[in-house]
């Protein structure tokens, strides 16, 4: 099931819509593949294209929709400016294209005049730590993010230098959804007492994993492997 159909994407250009049930992919059935699987059968090279038998709440038979394949940066902030200059940014995770998208939209903001700012990170599961570390370096006063710890002791501290203090009402909102990196920024906040922290109970994830391949591990030949190795 398509959860999310993200703009400016081929899959939005080829009208796909949230909620579709993806039921075949170039004529074969994805019934009984897993996720990974069925991702693997949709993907391909660039400029190649890929027919998918949709499956549509109110349609009366199945739509076969072609898409041309295409490399996509995913959109992961989004950002609006309310009545009385209040901002709202939603970063629905923390990836490698997250810190500029919210530096540009952050910006955008400032420059309109902002006064107070919602920060939205309800079902963002989290993602990178740098990411997250430099976003919170934008906004948060000087001083301690997050540590990590691994199962030696060894502690690893990350700072904001509070040189690009925020100095105006924050508001972040959180829910169950909420992981990961999303809390290790909810908890920078609550720690440096530069905002409000709304919402539900966050998930509780607590720790955080390091990816070997080979650029780090030559006995991996094109595998990979994802490791705890931390609390945070």
């Amino acid at each position: 099931i398509i959860k999310e159909v993200i703009s400016g994407t081929p899959a939005e250009e080829a009208g796909l819509k949230d909620g579709d049930l993806i039921y075949k992919v170039d004529g074969e059935s994805t019934y009984g593949m897993d996720l990974q699987e069925i991702v693997s059968h949709v993907r391909g090279e660039e400029n190649t294209q890929v027919v998918l038998t949709i499956v549509r709440t109110g349609a009366d038979d199945y739509l076969e929709i072609p898409i041309t394949r295409r490399k996509i940066e995913d959109n992961t902030v989004n950002a609006t400016m309310y009545d009385n200059k209040i901002g709202y940014i939603q970063i629905t995770e923390f990836d490698e294209v997250t810190t500029n998208q919210f530096k540009e939209n952050l910006e955008m903001l400032q420059g309109d005049g902002m006064e107070a700012l919602i920060l939205d990170l309800r079902s963002n599961p989290g993602g990178s730590l740098s990411t997250v570390v430099d976003i919170a370096g934008m906004m948060l006063p000087k001083g301690l993010v997050v540590y990590t710890e691994d199962k030696n002791g060894k502690r690893e501290e990350y700072y904001s230098d509070g040189k690009h203090e925020l100095t105006i009402p924050m508001v972040v909102l959180v829910n169950g959804a909420s992981a990961s990196a999303s809390e290790i920024f909810a908890g920078g906040v609550l720690g440096t007492g530069s905002g409000i922290v709304i919402g539900t109970r966050s998930y509780g994830k607590g720790v955080a994993q390091v990816l070997y391949d080979e650029s780090n591990c030559p006995y991996l030949h094109g595998d990979a492997v994802k490791v705890t190795a931390y609390r945070f």
